[in-house]
């Protein structure tokens, strides 16, 4: 009976072994341009990972998600250097990779640099998103643009610029070198960059921002939640648009610039141009603000 046990568990384990190397083999590989169409719910997420070109996110016309991706080969590359690695859940989720290795496209890490010579080839992906399903966009080295699509939106790029407009629910964003430019979202906005500007418009916040070196401009019509809001840069200036009801207490410091607000403060403490902890109005959430050179200043909308 033990040993019938161990090669049913044993036939059960290859099998499942064989299920998980099926689902992950690369499809595509021999296509100049790939495409994939597919249905995703409401509230499910599609995950896009590309290792080398630009992210080009649009509205779908009706409910059907669609990757277009085309391959661009240089030197002594070749289009089947390339192939996309499909991963579909139980609840909906889809996710697809750019990679030249299978098993490469794993969570939150993407491996798809492994073996690549870098640049010799170039991905470039148009996607159609319905305005349900949450999205989540990441690539190596490209520009990343995400316009009235998806719902809950992520977008991270090592090297370009990011773009986010109109969107329905919370925003997040991430680049290592580029500026990001965020509009007309309707939820929280969260945005950092190792070096670059930042600038978003938002109907509601709360928002907050960090910039290694970079100006940063934030305009908010509105504040639907009483959160406390961080804005950071290392080198630039940090123009902040308010509410004219708003109410909170700040702290503002800046290693070498001036603090200007169209708000009345009431200081706290010894007042100190370079620091200042302040009250806006009643009270509230917390406002923190800091540069290390640049200047600060407080606008009503």
């Amino acid at each position: 009976m033990r040993s019938t046990t161990r090669l049913l568990f044993s036939a059960l384990t290859l099998t499942a072994i064989h299920s998980s190397l099926a689902g992950a083999q690369l499809v595509g590989r021999s296509e100049t341009v790939y495409t994939w169409r597919g249905s995703i719910p409401n509230g499910a997420q599609f995950t896009i990972r590309n290792f080398n070109g630009p992210i080009d996110v649009r509205p779908a016309s009706g409910n059907t998600t669609e990757l277009r991706a085309e391959k661009r080969a240089r030197g002594d590359a070749a289009i089947t250097d390339v192939g996309f690695e499909v991963r579909q859940s139980g609840n909906g989720d889809v996710e697809i990779c750019s990679t030249r290795s299978e098993n490469t496209c794993n969570g939150d890490r993407h491996r798809g640099d492994d073996g690549w010579r870098r640049g010799s080839v170039t991905v470039s992906m148009t996607v159609l998103v319905p305005r349900g399903v949450r999205l989540k966009v990441a690539t190596g080295n490209g520009a990343v643009s995400v316009e009235r699509a998806g719902s809950d939106v992520q977008a991270s790029t090592g090297n370009g610029r990011v773009r986010v407009v109109e969107t329905e629910g919370q925003v997040r964003v991430s680049t290592g070198n580029g500026d990001v430019e965020v509009r007309n979202v309707k939820d929280r906005v969260h945005v950092s960059t190792g070096n670059g500007d930042v600038d978003v418009v938002t109907v509601e916040g709360p928002v907050e921002v960090s910039s290694g070196n970079g100006d940063i401009d934030v305009r908010m019509s509105a504040l639907r939640a009483r959160d406390d809001m961080q804005f950071s840069t290392g080198s630039g200036n940090v123009l902040l648009t308010l509410p004219a009801n708003y109410n909170g207490e700040l702290e503002a410091s800046t290693g070498n610039g001036s603090i200007r607000s169209d708000f009345d403060l009431k200081i706290k403490g010894q007042l100190n141009p370079r620091r200042i902890r302040a009250t806006i109005g009643n009270g509230g959430a917390m406002l923190r603000m800091s540069t290390g050179n640049g200047e600060f200043e407080l606008r009503k909308s």
